[in-house]
């Protein structure tokens, strides 16, 4: 046990985390290679991770893969969650209403990451979001929206406890420059990602509160820069701070 955890618990997680990752399974020898382990030790960990579903070995070949219990879980705790539950069919109006993709997303640990993507079936447009997918605060409209609900202190302690990551030409990588944009944020009750995160798309995000009051969630509406005139980014604001006012209800936080 070293620092809190187990090691046969660590190993057995990087290997399942190796597997996730993997678009094609992988082999003993890859995940030795991957992981840093010997054979025995991946060997015997895959081997109890299969007995309970959360590995399986591919019929034609030595290849393993993360096995569906995984999805499985991610269902049951999705169905968990009240705020999905709750926003979804409001993220899928909206998503129909504006003719664009929605996001929910959730705060944790410095980053957000997107819980619930409601695609507009009409767009063309393929982003790379997805539910699971992990990002930097500062870049999105949904974490720029938390982070202007915060006081000063807390977003320059989230600020400077993370190296900036620069995902696009025009990420922020100034503590002023992000703080001139909270402001402005706060003012107005939304936040705007102007091709920081991903080239091409504009997003439009406000923050919703948990039931302590804290702005645990946000929403966001994404489109291709080539169809984010103004007056069709300013058309968007009143439907998205209507679906927030609404899961808002729903969760007993107006």
């Amino acid at each position: 046990m070293e620092n809190g955890s187990i090691q046969v618990l660590d190993r057995a997680f990087c290997i399942l985390e190796a597997l996730c990752k993997s678009r094609n399974g992988m082999s003993i020898q890859q995940l030795c290679e991957e992981t840093g382990m010997n054979k025995s030790t991946v060997h015997r960990l895959l081997h109890s991770m299969m007995k309970w579903n959360y590995v399986r070995r591919a019929i034609d070949a030595p290849i393993y893969c993360a096995g569906m219990r995984i999805c499985e879980l991610g269902e049951e705790i999705q169905s968990n969650f009240d705020i999905i539950a709750a926003a979804r069919p409001i993220l899928d109006r909206l998503s129909e209403q504006v003719g664009a993709t929605v996001h929910l997303a959730n705060w944790e640990d410095g980053k957000i990451t997107y819980i619930y993507k409601a695609e507009n079936r009409a767009s063309s447009v393929c982003m790379t979001s997805r539910v699971g997918i992990r990002r930097p605060m500062y870049c999105t409209s949904v974490g720029k929206a938390i982070l202007s609900t915060l006081p000063d202190s807390e977003i320059e302690r989230i600020w400077d406890s993370r190296e900036v990551q620069v995902f696009t030409p025009f990420t922020i990588t100034k503590k002023s420059v992000l703080m001139e944009e909270l402001c402005r944020s706060r003012q107005c009750g939304y936040a705007l990602d102007n091709e920081e995160n991903e080239l091409g798309i504009c997003c439009i995000g406000t923050a919703i509160p948990d039931r302590k009051s804290r702005p645990a969630y946000a929403i966001s509406i994404s489109l291709p820069v080539s169809m984010a005139r103004e007056d069709r980014r300013l058309s968007m604001i009143e439907p998205l701070l209507s679906a927030k006012k609404e899961i808002s209800a729903l969760l007993g936080t107006l």
